[in-house]
């Protein structure tokens, strides 16, 4: 009987611990989907305004 509770209770350890080891994977793995989506926002925000600014400089020529 004890060694049946030793086995259920290793079991249960087991369990936890493989359970917390994969939420931390997915955890993880959102997080860097999301540095990486917030990466490509702010490199095209900067295309963006580098653009911009450079349209402003053209126009700025052509006026004189």
């Amino acid at each position: 009987m004890q060694t049946a509770l030793v086995i259920i209770g290793l079991s249960m350890v087991i369990f936890l611990v493989v359970f917390y080891l994969k939420r931390a994977k997915e955890k993880r793995k959102a997080r860097e989907e999301e540095e990486r989506i917030t990466d490509l926002k702010y490199q095209t925000e900067k295309e963006k305004i580098k653009a911009y600014g450079e349209s402003i400089n053209e126009e700025t020529r052509n006026k004189k």
